[in-house]
Order: structure tokens, then C-alpha cells, then sequence
């Protein structure tokens, strides 16, 4: 670095570190400009080093000690100057203001070269930033839409391929293809219309009503029974079929279908358990007998889905003859003249242990 010499401010006189070459400084106790010559730098025909004091002739443009260079080029117009020189020799400029003003505006420049690079930087920043928004955005909404398509074709799977209604659609189905396609139907109810005849009703014991896509009989208490029966009454010969899904409670159970009923106390019973057993029973003046075995008991049949799983109900009443299939397999019959017409129904019934809750399904009266 250049050596400085101490020189004395005119307007407050503080001490001023100025360079040997001289110009104008600036006090900084007070802010006056002092011009500052190079006296020390010139002495007679030699020039002193700013480096390391030592005299070199005045032509002389390096140092003959340290080596460093004795001349400035004008940072106005480039002319060559020695040290010391306060205006260019040439243009007249004064240099250390030229020097100050230029080194301000290259200061100026980098300072707003960083301010860009900065802003550029930023906004950078800022365009990674809205892109990766963007992307757990979509990322989101692509999500959500597989969710719902998830959701509404699981539901839809269900529905149609799964649910107890639809099993035992398919089964009523493939038994109305193969069996009974030729016969006269005279109702039919998938319980689609809560107003299609059948009763909605809750008592302390169980209900019976609309729900999840058929007819839902629940038996809370055990040793009791609850069915429901259409106001409409068919004569004669007839064939009813039912899908029925047991949703809930002991296998140890029984549900079907009623035929020939005339009244509380007056019906042909045609049910089934939970655990493979069948019967058909008849209610008569408030007496019930199962009429299908000679010992008054169920019989037991392979025929009849156990658990969970959906039975294809059908209960015959051709003139005295009283038979029931399950899943396409007689599993009882006998013979009885106590009723030649009558309404129809559905039933559940629990024995020893109550939640008896069975789901029924496409319901059809043929006449044969």
C-alpha cells in the first residue's frame, strides 16, 4: 500500500492521513476538503518512492529499491503521469475525483449487479417453489380423483357383484332362467319402492322394513317370531320365491316365506336355519305343528347354505301338495288340505338365542 503523511485540516485543524502523492482529503473531524501536494514525493530532480522512500531520478518510471511503478495513467484519458500529479497533464482532469467518481460508478454497477442477480435468484426461488406447489397440488387432485374413483367403483362392485342383494339376485336370476321363466308371474318386488305393500314397523321385540336394497326382518328377543304378509290374496295353485341372507345373529335360527294365509292364526309356514335345517310348519286356529316330518322336528338338508351365505328360497302350493326347495334341491314335503288360498309373506324367527337378522330379496309369485 502507498505510505501516507500526516498533514493538519485549515478549518479545524485535525490530523489528515493523505497519501504522498497528495490531492484533495477530506477531514474527518469536520468534512472540509484540504488540498494536499505532493511535496515529499518531489524533491529537486529526484522523486521519492510512496513505497519505500527511496529517491529515483524524475524520469524515472519504477522504483531503483522496491520496483513498483513511479507513473499513474490519467483515469480520464490514459496519459501517462508521475506521482504527485494533482490535474492530468494532459486533459486537465483532477484525478483523485475522476479516481473516485469512477470507482463510485463501478461500485454503483457491481451493487446493482448483485441487486439483479439477487432478484434473479429470487425469483427462482420463488418459480421452484410454485412449481413444487403446483406438483403436491396435482399430486393431490390426482389422489383424490383415484379415491373417489376407488371409492365409487368399490361401491358400485358391491352393490352390483357383492351385497347380499346382489348375490342373491344372481342367484334368483339363474333359477328364473332355467325353472320358472314358463310360469305366469303374478307379483314381484326387489323392494326398490319402500311403498310396494310391505310394512315398516319397529317394535320392542324387532321390525321389520325397507333396507339395504331389500326387505330386513330383525328378531331381538329369542323365542319369537315376526313376518309380514301383501294384502293381496291368491287362489289356488301358486309358487313363491324368495332369496334370503342372513345379516347378523345365531345360526340356530329360522326364515322363509308364508303361504296360504288367512290370518294370524291360519298359514303354511316354509322355513329354513342357519345351521341346514328345514321344515314347513302350519299355523292352525293358533296352533303350529311341522307337518313336514313324522316326528314333528326340522330335517336336515346339504342343499342349504350355512352362515352368511345367501338360499334361494322356494315354497310350492299345488292343491294339497306342500313342497320347499332350497338353492334348486327339495328339501321338504307333505301334503295338507287345511287352506286352498290365501295371502303371502315373509318371516324370521329366533329360538334360544335372540338378533335373529335376515335380509330378503327378490320376491316372486308365480302361478304354476
Amino acid at each position: 500500500m502507498p505510505k501516507t503523511i500526516s498533514q493538519i485540516c485549515l478549518a479545524c485543524g485535525g490530523p489528515l492521513d493523505a497519501p504522498v502523492q497528495g490531492g484533495k482529503i477530506r477531514c474527518t473531524f469536520c468534512g472540509t476538503v484540504n488540498l494536499v501536494e505532493a511535496q515529499e514525493i518531489k524533491r529537486g530532480d529526484v522523486v521519492i518512492c510512496p513505497e519505500c522512500g527511496a529517491a529515483n531520478p524524475q524520469n524515472a518510471q519504477h522504483c531503483g529499491r522496491c520496483g513498483i511503478k513511479l507513473e499513474f495513467n490519467c483515469p480520464n484519458c490514459n496519459a501517462l503521469n508521475s506521482y504527485g500529479t494533482i490535474y492530468c497533464l494532459q486533459c486537465g482532469v483532477d484525478v483523485q475525483a475522476e479516481t473516485n467518481r469512477r470507482q463510485a460508478q463501478i461500485k454503483s454497477q457491481q451493487a446493482e449487479e448483485l441487486r439483479s442477480q439477487e432478484e434473479i435468484r429470487q425469483q427462482i426461488v420463488k418459480d421452484k417453489r410454485k412449481k413444487q406447489i403446483s406438483r403436491l397440488i396435482t399430486s393431490g387432485l390426482v389422489f383424490i380423483f383415484v379415491l373417489c374413483l376407488a371409492v365409487v367403483g368399490g361401491s358400485w362392485l358391491y352393490t352390483n357383484e357383492f351385497s347380499p342383494a346382489a348375490l342373491s339376485s344372481k342367484t334368483a336370476i339363474s333359477f328364473q332362467e332355467t325353472d320358472t321363466e314358463k310360469y305366469l308371474i303374478l307379483f314381484q318386488d326387489k323392494f326398490s319402492d319402500p311403498k310396494s305393500g310391505w310394512d315398516n314397523s319397529t317394535i320392542t321385540n324387532g321390525s321389520s322394513r325397507y333396507d339395504e336394497g331389500g326387505y330386513r326382518i330383525t328378531v331381538k328377543t329369542n323365542k319369537w317370531i315376526i313376518w309380514d304378509t301383501l294384502p293381496d290374496v291368491f287362489q289356488n295353485d301358486i309358487r313363491i320365491e324368495v332369496d334370503a341372507t342372513k345379516l347378523g345373529g345365531p345360526d340356530s335360527n329360522g326364515f322363509g316365506a308364508l303361504g296360504r294365509y288367512q290370518d294370524d292364526k291360519n298359514f303354511y309356514l316354509f322355513s329354513i336355519a342357519s345351521n341346514g335345517y328345514a321344515e314347513i310348519g302350519r299355523m292352525l286356529n293358533g296352533n303350529f305343528h311341522v307337518i313336514s316330518s313324522t316326528d314333528n322336528t326340522w330335517i336336515k338338508s346339504a342343499a342349504i347354505k350355512t352362515g352368511l351365505e345367501t338360499n334361494h328360497i322356494r315354497a310350492d302350493c299345488i292343491g294339497s301338495s306342500l313342497t320347499m326347495y332350497v338353492n334348486g334341491s327339495q328339501v321338504a314335503t307333505t301334503t295338507d288340505n287345511s287352506f286352498s288360498g290365501g295371502m303371502v309373506g315373509l318371516s324370521s324367527a329366533s329360538y334360544d338365542t335372540g338378533g335373529t337378522d335376515i335380509l330378503f330379496n327378490n320376491f316372486f309369485v308365480y302361478r304354476p
